[in-house]
């Protein structure tokens, strides 16, 4: 492909871009006059920002529960095998 080539893809593409950018910009004005402000949009993005911050703490808890899981679960593997191998010890050998 052409550097020409190449160059008029770009500008299409962006020229694209741009006209898609106007579509929703117009739909959002437009909405404003449908009883959708700009206010009311600020107010649906605090909602959701706040949405999304409680979620992630939500989400930081679980990780750090799964940690502690995780934890607990390998110390009581540890002990299993520990106990596994006390009672091997003191289990008579078996006549075979």
């Amino acid at each position: 492909m052409s550097q020409p080539d190449t160059l008029q893809q770009a500008t299409e593409r962006l020229d694209i871009a741009v006209d898609q950018l106007e579509t929703f910009l117009r739909q959002v004005f437009d909405g404003a006059e449908d009883g959708v402000s700009v206010a009311a949009l600020k107010e649906q993005i605090h909602f959701l920002t706040e949405e999304r911050d409680r979620l992630m703490g939500d989400l930081d808890a679980e990780k750090s529960r799964v940690r502690r899981l995780k934890t607990a679960n390998e110390e009581v593997s540890d002990r299993l095998e520990a106990l596994m191998s006390t009672l091997k010890d003191l289990m008579p050998a078996l006549p075979g």
